[in-house]
C-alpha cells in the first residue's frame, strides 16, 4: 500500500511538472479608456486593474490522490474534479472518484464538490464538501453492518492550498466522510494531496 500511494505521489508530481512546464503565462495588457464628463480626461487602466473590480470567473480541474482509512480497511483513492473558480475564493464542481482496497473491493463516486479559500495569498487554508453517490461491491461478513451497494457520500474536510504559479497549486486536505443509506452508517477519514490547474 505504502508503494502504491508513493507511486501515485510521484506520477501526480510528474504529470504537474509537464503541466506547469507547458502552461502559457499570457498576460493580457489591453488598455480600457474611460472619459469623465467633468473634464473629458482620458484615463488608461489596464485590464488587471478591471478585474479587481470584476472578480476573474475561470475553468479549473483538481486531481488529487491519497487514502480513506476506515476502522476495517483502507482503500487507495484517486479523485478527479472539473468545475468553475467563481472567484478567488469559492470553486464549484463535479467529482469523479475511485477507491480500491488490497482485497479488489472498489468503490466509484460521483459528488457535487465545494471549496472555499480563506485567503487569496500564496498559501491558504481552504474547507473542502463533497456530496453525492458511492457505489461498492464490498462484500462483509456481518450482513447487520452491511450498507446497500449504492449508498450517499458525504466528506467534510479542510486543508492548505499552496500557489506555485498563477494557475498552478497544489493541495494538501483530509476529513471526515460519511457513507450512509440511511438505515446505516459506516464512518472514515480521508487525507489527499492534489494538483489544481
Amino acid at each position: 500500500m505504502k508503494k502504491t500511494v508513493l507511486l501515485a505521489v510521484g506520477l501526480l508530481f510528474g504529470i504537474s511538472m509537464y503541466a506547469t512546464d507547458n502552461l502559457e503565462n499570457t498576460t493580457s495588457t489591453e488598455t480600457i479608456s474611460t472619459q469623465t464628463e467633468e473634464n473629458l480626461d482620458v484615463t488608461e487602466t489596464t485590464l488587471e486593474d478591471a478585474e479587481e473590480v470584476a472578480p476573474e470567473r475561470r475553468f479549473s480541474a483538481i486531481t488529487e490522490v491519497g487514502s480513506v482509512i476506515r476502522k476495517d480497511k483502507s482503500y487507495f483513492s484517486v479523485y478527479q474534479v472539473v468545475g468553475m473558480r467563481i472567484n478567488p475564493h469559492v470553486f464549484i464542481g463535479q467529482g469523479l472518484g475511485v477507491q480500491v482496497s488490497k482485497n479488489k473491493v472498489y468503490q466509484l463516486q460521483a459528488t457535487l464538490d465545494l471549496r472555499t479559500y480563506v485567503l487569496d495569498k500564496k498559501v491558504t487554508p481552504m474547507f473542502t464538501v463533497q456530496a453525492g453517490i458511492n457505489k461498492s461491491n464490498e462484500l462483509m461478513d456481518n450482513e447487520s453492518k452491511k450498507l446497500h451497494d449504492i449508498q450517499f457520500l458525504l466528506n467534510a474536510g479542510t486543508g492548505v492550498l499552496i500557489k506555485a504559479k498563477e494557475n498552478a497549486s497544489f493541495t494538501i486536505n483530509g476529513g471526515y466522510a460519511l457513507y450512509t443509506d440511511f438505515a446505516k452508517n459506516v464512518h472514515a477519514g480521508f487525507v489527499k494531496v492534489g494538483y489544481v490547474f
